[in-house]
C-alpha cells in the first residue's frame, strides 16, 4: 500500500490533503502538534528518528506552517526563529530524511506548501521569506533527486479559508480579496485536490514545479 506523511494535518489544507489521499486509498500518517502523530517540528534533531519510526514513506506533504502576523519592527528573535524553523528548516530536514529511503527505492513524491507570499511584498516579512525559501528548496531538491526517480513539487496558494488566514494581518487579507477573480476565499479541499494530483498522478516530467493556486491574485 502507498503510504504518505502529511505534516500540519490537524486542520486546514493539511487535513484536507490527508483526507483526499486517504480517500484515494493511501495510508496516511497525520503529523501535528496534537494529533495522530504528535511532533513539534522545531525539534530538527529528532526528525531522522521520527522518519525511521514510520517505516516506508512513498509521499511526503510538507504542509505545516505558521506566521507571526507581526510587522518587521515588532518581530522578536524568538518569533523569527520559530517561523523559519517550522516553515523552512523542518521541511528541508524532512526531505533529507525521507529521500534516503526514496532514493534506495528509486521512487517517491514530495509536495511542499509555498504561498503567493513567495512572490509578493508581505506584511509579515519573515513569513514571506520562508515561503520564498520553499520555492527555492523545491527546485534544488528536484535537481538532486530527479535523477533517482523522485518528484519534488510545490503549490503556492492564495487566500484560502483556513485558521492561518484568520491569523493574518487584516490589511494583507483585504488586499488579496480585492484582486481574486471570484471575490471569495479558496477552500482547503481545492488546494488538496492539486496536492493529491501531484502526489499520485502528475507525470514524471512535472518536477521542480510550483503550481499557483491563486484565483488570479498573483499572476506570473
Amino acid at each position: 500500500m502507498t503510504t504518505a506523511l502529511v505534516t500540519g494535518a490537524a486542520g486546514g489544507i493539511g487535513r484536507a490533503s490527508a483526507d483526499a489521499l486517504q480517500k484515494a486509498g493511501v495510508k496516511v500518517h497525520r503529523l501535528d502538534l496534537k494529533g495522530e502523530i504528535a511532533y513539534d517540528l522545531t525539534d530538527l534533531a529528532g526528525i531522522p528518528k521520527l522518519i525511521e519510526s514510520l517505516g516506508e514513506i512513498d509521499i511526503l506533504v510538507n504542509n505545516a506552517g505558521i506566521q507571526a502576523a507581526l510587522s518587521i519592527d515588532k518581530y522578536t528573535d524568538e518569533a523569527r526563529q520559530r517561523v523559519l524553523r517550522v516553515n523552512l528548516e523542518a521541511p528541508v530536514e524532512l526531505i533529507r530524511a525521507v529521500s534516503k529511503q526514496m532514493v534506495a527505492r528509486k521512487r517517491g513524491r514530495i509536495v511542499s506548501l509555498a504561498s503567493v507570499a513567495a512572490y509578493t511584498p508581505h506584511t509579515d516579512l519573515w513569513y514571506g521569506v520562508s515561503k520564498a525559501g520553499v520555492v527555492s528548496f523545491t527546485r534544488s531538491f528536484a535537481t538532486y533527486l530527479g535523477p533517482h526517480g523522485i518528484q519534488v513539487n510545490a503549490v503556492a496558494p492564495g487566500p484560502i479559508d483556513t485558521p492561518l488566514l484568520d491569523r493574518a494581518q487584516p490589511e494583507r487579507v483585504d488586499a488579496l480579496m480585492k484582486v481574486v477573480f471570484t471575490r471569495r476565499k479558496g477552500k482547503p479541499e481545492e488546494v488538496a485536490e492539486a496536492i493529491r494530483w501531484l502526489a499520485l498522478e502528475a507525470p514524471p516530467i512535472i518536477n521542480g514545479a510550483v503550481v499557483d493556486i491563486t484565483d488570479g491574485c498573483v499572476l506570473r
